[in-house]
């Protein structure tokens, strides 16, 4: 049984204490690099995947006791593939899961200062030990009125410091990224605005039913019930569902059957969502999901939704048209290209052509699963191809591309590697996509 980690009694919420918890991680990720250069120079056998490893463990150890946005940039950094090293991002997965929980007397301070009093007031019975903690927030149970209920409450001063954490995080993200902060900025501000939505509970609360009424139709997804009257800015009451996360679900060696089932759940209601809704839950990472003995998938956090313009919508799903990289259709791709600010007003011809060639490789293998119809994301290959192109990306030290752009891909990187962690293959057939040919599947099923 895992060791339960030790409560926090007290969190950095000023300015000036957070500060210096990142300057603490800031100067070990100096130090590593000191120690990384200094083996260099005496002739030791050192790799840029042992640096970012330790730099990355460092800095989780930092974002942990920050919590708030800082362990929400790990989350995300966690979702990418592409833009940050394969040790880094395995490190920050952590992120997901291992957070110490805040102690009773910070619960029932956020508590009482959002709801006006304490929770024995409010329920019938409240268990003080949280059950999850995670980045912005913790769940603990509760009952009330013969019901149990999961009551998030969040962290004090998560959205109060998140513009200071987020222009602390601007100034060591170059060293750690190795990429220039200009290229950074659009990035780091689509995590920042993300973020201040997530802290909003009445928002999130807005978000869930809705989504809640928009997919009710969908088959085995299952939704709490949420009590508005028991929420607040910081408080998020909802039934308790019962189920595992992803971690917790594998350690007990399911069938395979049993994964494909969740797997083809989660497939399915993303693209219902991309395809149909137009709007997306903006976190796929595996801790919103909880796998359920009786077969359904609870889905519980909608702290961020993203809105897909149409325009938007059209030009990048259209990078998935295998004919759009026909010769003849040059010129189309090019509009594509400039569409999602691909290319820059600066670009040489030549560097108009390479960045083409580079994201084009990159578009089509991100859309290998809708190409195929049919997906084994057990196999390695694909991702093998998929994290080299992410390499070459990288090494350019640019970030092209419009925010939603990156968001979007950020959002199928996340999916593929849970299906890649239940290894199980799926029906990747899309019906809103027109240009793609299955018939051989339909014959051969």
């Amino acid at each position: 049984m895992a060791k339960r980690p030790e409560e926090q009694t007290k969190l950095p919420t000023g300015k000036i204490a957070r500060a210096s918890q990142f300057l603490k991680g800031g100067i070990k990720v100096g130090a590593n690099v000191v120690r990384h250069q200094a083996k260099k120079l005496l002739g030791k056998e050192v790799s840029r995947e042992e640096l970012d490893r330790e730099n990355a463990e460092d800095l989780l150890k930092t974002f942990t006791q920050l919590r708030g946005s800082a362990l929400k940039v790990a989350q995300t950094i966690s979702l990418d593939t592409v833009n940050f090293s394969k040790s880094f991002v395995e490190v920050m997965q952590n992120a997901q899961y291992s957070v110490p929980p805040m102690s009773g007397p910070l619960v029932v301070q956020v508590f009482k200062r959002s709801i006006g009093q304490p929770p024995e007031k409010v329920f019938d019975k409240f268990n003080y030990k949280a059950t999850r903690a995670a980045s912005l927030g913790q769940v603990h149970e509760a009952w009330k009125d013969g019901k149990r209920l999961a009551v998030k409450i969040q962290y004090p001063g998560v959205a109060e410091s998140i513009a200071s954490d987020m222009k602390i995080f601007r100034t060591f993200a170059p060293k750690i990224t190795r990429i220039p902060l200009e290229e950074l900025e659009p990035y780091i501000q689509e995590m920042e605005e993300k973020f201040l939505e997530e802290a909003d509970y009445r928002k999130e609360l807005a978000n869930s039913l809705s989504f809640k009424e928009l997919c009710k139709d969908l088959p085995y997804l299952r939704f709490p019930e949420y009590y508005p009257e028991l929420c607040g800015d910081k408080v998020l009451t909802m039934e308790w569902l019962e189920g595992l996360h992803l971690r917790e679900y594998l350690a007990q060696n399911p069938p395979y059957e049993e994964r494909q089932h969740f797997g083809q759940i989660i497939w399915d209601f993303y693209n219902f969502q991309l395809h149909k809704l137009r709007q997306v839950n903006a976190d796929p990472h595996p801790g919103n999901f909880l796998f359920r003995s009786d077969g359904t998938l609870g889905v519980i956090d909608f702290g961020c939704t993203k809105i897909i313009p149409e325009d938007l919508y059209k030009a990048y799903f259209a990078l998935g048209d295998p004919a759009i990289y026909e010769p003849k259709k040059r010129k189309k791709l090019d509009e594509l290209f400039e569409k999602l600010a691909l290319y820059r007003p600066t670009d040489t011809p030549e560097k108009r052509e390479y960045v083409r060639d580079l994201f084009s490789r990159f578009a089509q293998t991100l859309a290998t699963p809708y190409r195929l119809g049919r997906m084994d994301f057990s196999q390695t290959e694909f991702f093998e191809t998929l994290n080299a192109i992410g390499e070459e990306i990288a090494h350019t030290r640019e970030l092209r591309g419009l925010r939603d752009f990156l968001f979007l891909n950020r959002t199928f990187l996340g999916l593929f590697n849970l299906f890649h962690q239940l290894g199980v293959e799926l029906d990747t057939r899309c019906e809103y996509l027109p240009y793609y040919d299955y018939s051989h599947l339909r014959v051969s099923s």
